[in-house]
């Protein structure tokens, strides 16, 4: 994939990102707004629900003063209500006349007799039941008999059924509500004139709003405030939280308090939901919380994709240099072995057996090395695989360091440099696999060697660390770029030197070296300056042997 397309299809993925995740924050907005949008119309019901039961109340309130002085009356039984016993009573007056003759034997003689006209009023009373009735020629006052312990009494106050009596009752009803209706309209017209806070009571008003706004599912803190206004002052005559009516009387949520008062009309209740925009935000938690994360798994999405191009890319640059590295490191002693065989094929050259000792020696030497590259291949692809098997034992570390600093050192001298070895760990056995650990020891120093251009300064030392055994290779070389040390232990990668390639390899020897220092339970590190030189540190766990 060329570097033009691949960032193509990065600046598309971008867009399409972009502008899917635009087109989702107008969705949200618009949810929100169109949520706010009822939220308001709830709000405004609310008010005008409370202000309505306001008005209710205080009509009840009046009527209701009226009602305790209802009296009942007929012909023969009267039902008066006492609102301060909170009982109704009935009274029933029956007059008698009666008239008898006194006379005698003494008065008959004369001639006279008197005759006695005598008035007697008998009285009645008891409590009275109402009972409500579907028909007003039902409506009936249960009356119990004060006068005669035990009994009922039971008077029908529309006792007579016929069409005349009904009507005449009827009318005297609505005569005495129109005047019911005339006092209390006189009352409501007197209340107008009384103190507002005498006619809104805080503990209600509180109660009216909590009801009605539960009703609507309507569950966060609110506020509210009282105000009363006279011309051009407005007063705070009642509220919920003192310290903030500045904030409250700016609410958009307000109302007229009694709005069907004749000649005022000026109290304004006002509403406030400190937490109104959470409120509205955990009604929609699912819609929101769900655009969210499928917008989130959209863009890790888009990220690991965008990262597993670029690292494909880089891989196949990578793959690229590798067989480009290994074409030619395979390339040349495959030559330099056809080269010796064709020498050797010469008739005059079999006749000299130095010579001929000579070319089979390079065979030899040049076929240990294609092998060992082979090797190393088949060793990284095990290691990838999980299929590497170590043959772990008793190993002295020492011996394999001083052995690996023995045949480095001859390298070194050649080149006029200096290799030092410290050891300072005493007889410390370490338990893995004598052949891979060996290899490590030698590909760092063979490393430290190709990379130090001028003479070679390389120090190789070890000491124990509690119950670890630290092994430190460090050399004054060229050096790593700080962007590139997390990346030198990946497999097949080098660090780019341009259009130089004046040391070979295949980019496997630093992952190789950490695959089988992990493989042991150990770590390893890079210390690294440009143009001041690299440290590579390693540790790896002691055998429970300890130290001989």
């Amino acid at each position: 994939m060329t570097r033009r397309r691949l960032i193509t299809i990065i600046t598309l993925m971008c867009i399409a990102m972009f502008g899917l995740a635009s087109l989702q924050y107008y969705w949200i907005k618009e949810a929100i707004t169109e949520r706010k949008g009822h939220f308001e119309q709830e709000i405004g019901e609310t008010l005008t629900n409370v202000v309505k039961r306001l008005e209710q109340q205080e009509v009840l309130q009046v009527t209701k003063r009226f009602l305790d002085d209802i009296s009942v009356t007929n012909s023969n039984v009267a039902v008066h209500y006492d609102s301060a016993k909170q009982q109704a009573y009935w009274t029933s007056k029956q007059n008698i006349n009666i008239s008898q003759t006194i006379s005698s034997d003494k008065l008959a003689k004369q001639g006279i007799a008197y005759k006695v006209q005598e008035k007697a009023e008998i009285k009645k009373s008891g409590t009275a039941t109402k009972t409500v009735l579907s028909d007003i020629e039902g409506s009936k006052y249960g009356i119990n008999d004060s006068t005669n312990a035990g009994s009922t009494l039971v008077s029908n106050i529309t006792n007579d059924s016929t069409a005349r009596k009904r009507l005449d009752i009827a009318m005297d009803l609505i005569m005495k509500k129109t005047d019911l209706v005339n006092q209390v309209v006189s009352e409501m017209i007197m209340a107008e004139n009384t103190m507002l806070q005498d006619r809104v009571n805080f503990e209600m008003l509180d109660s009216l709003l909590v009801q009605e706004m539960e009703s609507k599912g309507i569950k966060t803190n609110y506020e509210f405030a009282v105000v009363q206004k006279e011309g051009d002052r407005e007063t705070v005559i009642m509220s919920s939280n003192v310290e903030k009516n500045a904030e409250i009387i700016k609410s958009n949520y307000h109302i007229t308090l009694f709005p069907k008062d004749i000649f005022d009309n000026s109290n304004t209740l006002y509403l406030q939901f400190p937490q109104e925009n959470k409120f509205l935000i955990s009604k929609m938690r699912f819609v929101l919380f769900s655009s969210l994360g499928f917008i989130l798994l959209t863009l890790l999405t888009f990220v690991f994709a965008a990262r597993t191009i670029i690292e494909q890319k880089r891989i196949s640059e990578i793959t690229n240099d590798f067989i480009s590295n290994m074409t030619h490191e395979l390339k040349t002693p495959i030559s330099t072995v056809a080269l010796a065989t064709e020498a050797l094929m010469d008739p005059d050259v079999q006749k000299m057996p130095s010579i001929t000792g000579r070319y089979l020696g390079i065979i030899k030497d040049e076929n240990q090395r294609l092998s060992r590259q082979v090797e190393r291949v088949l060793q990284i692809a095990r290691i990838e695989r999980g299929d590497l098997k170590l043959r772990k034992v008793e190993v002295d570390m020492h011996k394999i360091m001083q052995t690996a600093f023995d045949n480095t050192l001859i390298k070194i001298e050649d080149r006029g440099g200096k290799l030092s070895f410290n050891w300072a760990a005493g007889d410390t056995i370490v338990k893995g696999d004598e052949l891979h650990l060996s290899n490590i020891i030698f590909n760092l120093l063979d490393n430290a060697n190709k990379y130090s251009p001028d003479t070679p300064k390389i120090d190789l030392s070890a000491v124990c660390k509690k119950d670890m055994l630290e092994i430190r290779i460090k050399d004054e070389g060229q050096g790593i770029p700080k962007e590139h040390i997390s990346k030198i232990f990946d497999k097949f990668y080098r660090v780019p030197t341009g259009n130089v390639h004046n040391v070979k390899g295949f980019g496997l020897g630093l992952s190789y070296v950490k695959n089988i220092v992990e493989a042991h339970n150990g770590t390893i590190k890079c210390k690294s300056e440009l143009e001041k030189g690299s440290e590579f540190i390693i540790q790896l766990p002691i055998s429970q042997d300890g130290q001989n």
